[in-house]
């Protein structure tokens, strides 16, 4: 979160500002202030001294009596090692994992890891790029940029109009491709795998040196590449090219980065999101793992510490989670599944209430689970995140997660078998595949603390967002309504992009704002204010009144003051395969209106006259007519960018958009007014 200056002209910008301290308190205000100046006056950066690889001894690290010569720790580390989610060399069979994933998941993860072995790397789980052999870890192929390894991370910029986005040069360093090398190594037993990684490994170190460098920036990103090279070590441990200088390397390697992580944590936590939770695993990953380290325990202590604490705040009570999106719940779920297993293993196990909240969280993504497809409402943030990439299910199929986290909650499958086990497979180890599935299908259901809504018919149904918010917004999407049949997404949350493009800040603005979303634009405008970069202002409230597997009703009143003073009321009805949606504007006054559905990008006719679309599905059609006063008009806008318009895009994941049609249904009328939506599906 980026800080904003307030001008005293700016009256409205300061109230947004007084309401921030106010719901965030007064102590994170000082906090952040006083992290700030430590920053600018080089106090934090000498926290985090710069030195070369070679002046970092593994004797400075690990307690006395413990061997440090190469041969004689590998050798100690063979029997005195953390236990890990299997032991060291002992991968799954390889035919046992092949009845597992079936052949074309066998050949995708041959062909990913066959990538990383030339240089090639997947990004954001959709796109590959060259990055050469050894690859250049500081390249960002999407702008051919090169940064650098001189400038301590304190000082490096986050967002660069000339180098773009930091997360396109984080991507490669959290070594997912160890998650694929090793998969397919299981499969294979093939060594160029795992020789394959420990030259990404030197070369990594080679370009990195210990706190310089834009890979040292972020904490989370360091907790993530400190599990994954867990996964390799223990995967490749007696594979030859594992040598005991490599093994003695990664030690001192993942040593130096824990405290990197140990001693900056705080603003991670400061960040109220899932940045604290992977720097936990992080330090408890190389806590458990690596018990022979010097500062083992402590980083063990404050790991499970913030873990703890963080789950206990950042997953609501029915089991949704603070940052309001879909991946981003991913994401906590592979840090949280890992974190408990890694401590069950050690004999060290998280708290029952942790448990407990992980579990609802896996039940709360199992329930947003469309079955056929294994898709998830796009609904929020969505950076690509994949962490923990241990099956080839598309990026778009949630199964693997939602399998394993319910697993942890009930002790059983709860999908039908398929390739999303391999998941569940490396977590829980071969007894937990055992016993044939009870499958369950989602129900309607109702999320309060988080504000989700679902509506379950036989081959159609919804969600519906309404909430009031008491951690901050991540897009303007109140009442917003994601609509499924037959596995397609016909009507979708259109995604998030990018989180930097100066090329088109319109376009990036687009995708957070409220003409983005299935619902109701009043006045021109979405009813929030982006102050910072990932900060929404004021907070909006919403109500649910009635939810049933028939109907759903509610209202939110972000625009409830001036200069709109208006209330936005949603019902939604089902009956078989046809759905109503009646929206109320409660209001005085004229004012513009805009109602927006953002539609799959399949064959469509329209009927502008009498406010009609009919959509070609590959089962059948879809048939959707709108009643409102004469003065709205229909229009469909499809893949518009211009600087007085931009509508009808999507982003499934990060950094890629597609167009797709758009029905704006929009007028200038007086309020109160009622807008009726009518969908049908057809075989």
């Amino acid at each position: 979160m980026s800080c904003v200056v307030v001008s005293q002209s700016d009256p409205m910008r300061a109230l947004h500002y007084l309401e921030l301290a106010q719901r965030l308190g007064l102590g994170w205000v000082a906090y952040r202030g006083a992290y700030a100046m430590r920053r600018k006056t080089g106090l934090l950066t000498r926290r985090f001294p710069t030195r070369e690889w070679d002046q970092v001894t593994l004797a400075g690290l690990v307690n006395r009596g413990i061997p440090t010569e190469p041969e004689a720790y590998k050798a100690y580390r063979a029997t005195k090692g953390g236990t890990f989610l299997f032991a060291p060399g002992i991968l799954p069979d390889a035919m046992e994992l092949e009845r597992i994933i079936g052949e074309d998941a066998k050949a995708r993860t041959i062909s990913i890891a066959d990538d990383y072995c030339r240089g090639r790397f997947l990004y954001f789980s959709t796109q590959s790029f060259e990055l050469g052999w050894p690859p250049n870890w500081m390249l960002n192929p999407y702008t051919g940029g090169t940064h650098h390894a001189r400038t301590h991370w304190c000082d490096y910029p986050t967002f660069s109009t000339e180098l773009g986005d930091i997360k396109e040069v984080w991507e490669p360093s959290r070594f997912a491709c160890a998650f694929w090398l090793a998969r397919a190594y299981a499969l294979t037993r093939d060594e160029k795998y795992p020789q394959a990684f420990w030259d990404l490994f030197e070369s990594w170190a080679e370009q990195n040196p210990p706190n310089l460098g834009p890979n040292w920036k972020c904490g989370q990103e360091t907790g993530i590449r400190l599990f994954a090279w867990a996964f390799a070590l223990y995967a490749f441990w007696d594979s030859p090219s594992t040598t005991p200088q490599r093994v003695a390397a990664m030690a001192r390697l993942m040593a130096i980065q824990a405290e990197r992580i140990y001693h900056n944590i705080d603003f991670a936590i400061s960040q109220k999101n899932n940045h604290s939770m992977s720097e936990a695993i992080g330090l408890i990953t190389v806590a458990l793992l690596f018990p022979e380290m010097r500062e083992a325990r402590k980083w063990l202590d404050r790991g499970r510490f913030v873990l703890e604490s963080d789950v206990r705040r950042q997953i609501y009570d029915d089991g949704s989670f603070v940052q309001h999106s879909t991946n981003y719940h991913r994401v906590m779920l592979h840090d949280c599944l890992c974190a408990i297993r890694i401590c069950d293993l050690n004999g060290a196990p998280l708290s029952q209430e942790l448990v407990r909240r992980v579990g609802h969280a896996g039940e709360w993504l199992f329930e947003m689970l469309d079955l056929s497809s294994g898709g998830v409402p796009n609904y929020g943030a969505n950076d690509g995140a994949l962490v923990l990439p241990l099956s080839s299910c598309p990026y778009e199929d949630f199964r693997a997660t939602v399998q394993a986290a319910m697993y942890l909650k009930e002790n059983r499958r709860v999908l039908q078998a398929g390739t999303w086990d391999e998941m569940t497979r490396w977590l829980f180890g071969e007894s937990a595949l055992c016993e044939p599935p009870i499958p369950r299908r989602p129900e309607s259901r109702r999320f309060d603390a988080g504000g989700y809504y679902t509506i379950r018919g036989d081959e159609s149904w919804c969600m519906v967002r309404c909430h009031t918010y008491s951690d901050r917004p991540a897009h303007v999407d109140m009442l917003h309504m994601d609509l499924w049949h037959r596995g397609i997404n016909v009507l979708s949350d259109s995604g998030s992009y990018k989180y930097f493009s100066p090329e088109s800040p319109g376009l990036e603005k687009y995708f957070k704002d409220i003409r983005a979303h299935n619902t109701v634009e009043i006045g021109g405008r979405g009813p929030l204010d982006l102050v910072s970069r990932f900060l929404w202002l004021p907070w909006p409230e919403g109500r649910c009144f009635e939810h049933s597997a028939m109907r759903w009703r509610g209202e939110h009143r972000a625009y409830a003051r001036s200069p709109w003073n208006v209330t936005h009321r949603r019902t939604i009805t089902r009956k078989g395969n046809e759905w109503t949606v009646i929206d109320e504007l409660i209001g005085k006054g004229e004012q513009p209106v805009a109602l927006r559905w953002h539609l799959a990008d399949l064959p469509y006719e329209v009927d502008a006259d009498s406010r009609a679309v009919a959509v070609a599905l590959p089962c059948g059609h879809m048939r959707m007519s709108m009643d409102a006063p004469s003065a709205f008009k229909l229009t469909i806008r499809r893949g518009v960018e211009t600087p007085d318009d931009t509508s009808g895009w999507s982003s499934r994941t990060y950094r890629q958009r597609t167009a797709r049609p758009t029905i704006t249904l929009s007028g200038q009328v007086g309020l109160p007014v009622t807008l009726t939506t009518h969908i049908r599906f057809e075989v």
